[in-house]
C-alpha cells in the first residue's frame, strides 16, 4: 500500500524534473506506418477530420469549471461541446437509464469520482479507448483496459470558519477525530455519499484506514455531528463561508482560492491523512459521435489539453511534463490515504445501503 501511495506522490511531485519526450506523429494501420490525421499545437489525433467542425458532443460532469476547457477544445477543433452538471450518483443513474432505454444522450463524461467511473465500466456503460496520448500517464491514473483516464488530482480537505471556531473556544481540527469534539455537534457540514464523490470517498477512506468495525463506529459518530447531508459536494464550503456551519467537508484541486477569497475561513488538510482521487474522462457507450469523442480524449490527455486543465482549473495534472501551477499546495506536505478504487466501486451499493441504515437510525 505504501508503494501505491508513493507512486501517486511521485506522479504529482516530479513536474519540475520530468522532460517532454519527442513527439512521434505516426500510427500503425494494417502493419504500415502513416501520418496522423491531424497534428495540432502539442496534440494529435488520428481520428480528427475537418468535416467534424460543427459537430456537437454532449458531456456530463460534476463541475461547471469544465466550460473554459471545452471552449479551448472547440477553438482547436471546431467541435462543439454542450455540458450538463450533476453529481456523481446522478450521472451514474442517468447513464444506467439511458443504457436501458437504448437512447444515449451523452457522448462523454469528464470529472467525478474514479470509483464511480469504475462502477460505470463494470455496468458496461463506458466505451474503452486506449488513447496514444494516455500512454504517458502513470498506471494508477488510468484504467488498464482504457475505460477511463485520469486528468487531475482532487484532494479531500476541510473548510473551517475561523471566526466561529474562535467564538466558541473550540480546537481547530487537525485530525479526523477532532471533528467529533462535542462543541462541533450540529456544526459539521457533509454532502450525501449517494450523490457526492467527496462524501463517498470519506466513507470508504474511513473504512479502509480504520477497518470495517472501526470505520463504521467512527462514521456513526460523525453522522451525529452533521445536522443534515447536503445534495452537492460544494454545499458545505458555501455554508461555512456564509457562517451556517463551522466545518465543511470539502474537496479541491489543491488550490487556496477559497481561503484567499474568504479571509475568515481556513483550508485544512488532516494531519492523519486524507482521501483523494483522479478526475477521469471517458467515452459513454452508445455515443453516435464515437470518432469525435475519441478526438476529445486525445486532445484532453495531450500536453495541450493538460496545460489547459492546469490553467483553467488551477490544478496539478496527470502528465508529468506539465508544470504544477503557482499556488497549488505541495502534495509532499499532505499524507494521502492508500485507496482501492476498484473495491470501493464494487462495494458501492453495499456501502451506501449500510450508510443509509446508520443515517436512518440517527434520525437524519
Amino acid at each position: 500500500m505504501k508503494k501505491f501511495v508513493s507512486s501517486i506522490l511521485s506522479l504529482v511531485l516530479v513536474f519540475s524534473l520530468a522532460g517532454c519526450g519527442a513527439k512521434t506523429d505516426t500510427n500503425k494501420d494494417n502493419g504500415d506506418v502513416k501520418s496522423t490525421a491531424y497534428v495540432g499545437q502539442d496534440w494529435s489525433s488520428e481520428y480528427y477530420d475537418e468535416s467534424m467542425k460543427g459537430t456537437t458532443l454532449n458531456l456530463y460532469g460534476v463541475t461547471d469549471i469544465v466550460r473554459p476547457i471545452v471552449d479551448v477544445f472547440q477553438e482547436d477543433t471546431g467541435i462543439k461541446v454542450e455540458h450538463l452538471t450533476m453529481q456523481n450518483g446522478e450521472i451514474l443513474q442517468r447513464l444506467e437509464n439511458e443504457g436501458k432505454s437504448g437512447v444515449s444522450i451523452a457522448d462523454l463524461w469528464f470529472t467525478g469520482g474514479a470509483d464511480t467511473f469504475i462502477n460505470a465500466a463494470q455496468k458496461d456503460l463506458l466505451l474503452p479507448y486506449k488513447s496514444p496520448s494516455g500512454e504517458v500517464l502513470d498506471v494508477a491514473m488510468k484504467d488498464a483496459d482504457g475505460y477511463w483516464h485520469g486528468t487531475s488530482l482532487t484532494i479531500v480537505n476541510w473548510v473551517v470558519n475561523k471566526d466561529l471556531i474562535a467564538q466558541k473556544g473550540l480546537k481547530m481540527p487537525e485530525t479526523w477525530d477532532d471533528l467529533l469534539q462535542s462543541g462541533l455537534k450540529g456544526e459539521v457540514s457533509m454532502p450525501n455519499p449517494a450523490s457526492s464523490g467527496t462524501a463517498y470517498n470519506v466513507v470508504t477512506a474511513m473504512l479502509e484506514v480504520k477497518g470495517e468495525d472501526g470505520g463504521w463506529k467512527y462514521l456513526d459518530k460523525l453522522i451525529d455531528q452533521v445536522p443534515f447531508f447536503t445534495p452537492r459536494g460544494s454545499d458545505p464550503a458555501n455554508l461555512v463561508v456564509q457562517g451556517e456551519a463551522i466545518v465543511g467537508i470539502n474537496a479541491s484541486n489543491g488550490d487556496r482560492d477559497l481561503e484567499a477569497n474568504n479571509p475568515h475561513v481556513a483550508l485544512v488538510y488532516p494531519t492523519d491523512g486524507t482521501g483523494w482521487w483522479p478526475q477521469p474522462v471517458a467515452i459513454v457507450k452508445g455515443t453516435k459521435n464515437e470518432d469525435a469523442a475519441k478526438v476529445f480524449i486525445d486532445w484532453i490527455l495531450s500536453k495541450r489539453g493538460m496545460e489547459t486543465i492546469a490553467k483553467e482549473r488551477n490544478a496539478a495534472v496527470a502528465r508529468t511534463d506539465v508544470e504544477r501551477p503557482e499556488g497549488i499546495i505541495d502534495i509532499n506536505t499532505i499524507k494521502l490515504f492508500a485507496t482501492d478504487f476498484k473495491a470501493n466501486a464494487e462495494n458501492r451499493d453495499i456501502i451506501l445501503a449500510k450508510w443509509s441504515e446508520y443515517v436512518t437510525a440517527a434520525g437524519k
